[in-house]
């Protein structure tokens, strides 16, 4: 009879412990349930309060204006940074790019202009007078070589490719290509386009 007592506490004690242990899961799955939603509700509320930021929708080439058509506004938490960035407080629909701008890019301050007096030029580049990797927002140097005293000079360096048409690598054929250069280079470009004697030399920065 006291053996019988005994085995009967002991299966008792058992499953009590076993209730116990099945609250305690219970308790910390609604626990880490709760969390993870605080969680979310948290990440979800900090992201409504994110400032949003112009971001370049496409390429964007030197002296193109800046707009609706080739931006956009894009939440982001950029913290200490974000003075050197323009929010959706900013506006730059009188603005100009003064350096290249790759398609995603934020908009730095030091990129766009209002006052720019870059002009852009056309040239039309002889073939295997180009490098054919050449692309939008390239930089290049452009060298002119002179038939008349045999020697080749740089008629400047550093300069930005805004648009290409598409490269012709056919024997006597010739590309287009449209660079952006300061306005008093204009006339001695074009003079020197006029004897096909320029030379683009790709850059990598």
């Amino acid at each position: 009879m006291v053996f019988l007592q005994k085995k009967i506490k002991v299966q008792k004690s058992s499953s009590l412990k076993l209730k116990n242990i099945q609250k305690f899961y219970i308790s910390s799955g609604l626990l880490i349930s709760l969390t993870a939603s605080l969680a979310l509700f948290v990440n979800a509320n900090n992201a409504n309060k994110r400032n949003q930021y112009w971001v370049a929708s496409k390429q964007i080439a030197v002296g193109e204006k800046l707009s609706d058509r080739n931006l956009e506004l894009v939440s982001l938490d950029l913290g200490k940074v974000e003075k050197l960035y323009f929010d959706s407080n900013s506006v730059l629909d009188k603005s100009v790019a003064t350096k290249p701008i790759g398609n995603g890019e934020l908009i730095n301050v030091q990129m766009v202009g209002s006052g720019i007096t870059l002009r852009k030029v056309a040239l039309k580049i002889s073939t295997g007078h180009l490098p054919p990797t050449l692309g939008i927002n390239d930089w290049v140097d452009i060298w002119f070589s002179d038939p008349l005293i045999i020697g080749t000079t740089i008629l400047t360096s550093r300069v930005p490719v805004v648009w290409i048409d598409e490269i012709n690598d056919s024997f006597g054929g010739s590309t287009t290509v449209v660079v952006a250069v300061p306005e008093s280079l204009v006339d001695r470009l074009i003079m020197a386009a006029r004897t096909d004697g320029i030379d683009l030399v790709q850059r990598e920065n």
